[in-house]
């Protein structure tokens, strides 16, 4: 009797480990995918900021060679690390509906989700420039902006509701342009209720333009988060490679972070900066 009662259990403790297991390996693999795509547009963009003339027809191919050999690696443990706790997340929310203590954890692991998947974004961002290791990159970023006193620049999320706001306009614009199409196209032809044709046609556009807005616009995310750290690193070097946007960052940052700017110490770095004021 008791091993009957055993074996079923057993069995249930065996699903619960293959279906971790199944997440897992979902959650790794799109990670990795995000995390390459991210890394590559890091990489490609610290490369035109620090690279000479000579080398900006390389700068796509010689990024992607990176993120697939020397520094997969980093990726793949970054990837590894947000995917660990991503399917923790969902087995605990599943388990949530019958136990408190499964919902408990399920919302703690939702802000360790949060807080690693936004450390990994700046984190392969420093590795993409520096070369150096998942765990020392984010080590080094945190110290870097520490010392530089971007905290609160980092935590200005208007950029990323900007960028939301695209993807929003572009969805609409597509589901308004896939319905006209549809109603102009078979106006004719369409038999029965015509409104649900045209429906399924706009919120198929919707989708569509939404998803490829998205793929667009976390491109430019991975481009701007590049340029603050760049712009930590070391702003000099833009002015050897690119002075006119380095007069650019330099005036837009200095007039809307002014207190910032200067209690970080660029003045001093900037030997242009005077001229750069007076723009």
């Amino acid at each position: 009797k008791s091993l009957y009662h055993r074996e079923p259990q057993d069995n249930q403790v065996l699903r619960s480990i293959v279906g971790f297991l199944l997440l897992l390996s979902w959650y790794w693999g799109a990670n990795t995918f995000k995390n390459i795509v991210h890394f590559v547009s890091a990489c490609t963009l610290g490369r035109w900021w620090f690279g000479n003339n000579g080398e900006q027809q390389y700068l796509l191919g010689t990024s992607t060679k990176r993120a697939f050999t020397t520094n997969f690696g980093t990726i793949s443990f970054g990837s590894l690390v947000e995917a660990l706790v991503k399917a923790a997340r969902s087995s605990a929310e599943r388990e949530s509906r019958s136990n408190i203590l499964a919902c408990v954890a399920a919302c703690l692991l939702r802000i360790l989700e949060k807080m690693i998947g936004y450390m990994n974004d700046w984190a392969f961002i420093y590795s993409a420039l520096t070369g150096q290791s998942y765990i020392e990159a984010s080590r080094s970023f945190i110290e870097l902006f520490k010392k530089r006193g971007w905290t609160m620049i980092i935590n200005d999320t208007l950029i990323g509701h900007a960028l939301g706001m695209i993807n929003l306009m572009v969805g609409l614009t597509s589901a308004v342009n896939g319905g006209v199409l549809v109603y102009i196209f078979t106006r004719n032809s369409i038999e029965g209720d015509a409104i649900t044709t045209i429906t399924i046609a706009a919120v198929l556009g919707f989708l569509i333009g939404f998803l490829f807005s998205s793929i667009t616009t976390t491109i430019l995310s991975s481009c701007v988060r590049t340029v603050f750290v760049c712009f930590a690193l070391n702003p000099a070097a833009l002015g050897a490679t690119h002075p006119e946007h380095l007069q650019r960052l330099t005036k837009a940052w200095s007039k809307f972070y002014p207190t910032e700017f200067t209690a970080s110490g660029y003045v001093d770095q900037l030997p242009n900066y005077n001229t750069v004021e007076n723009i």
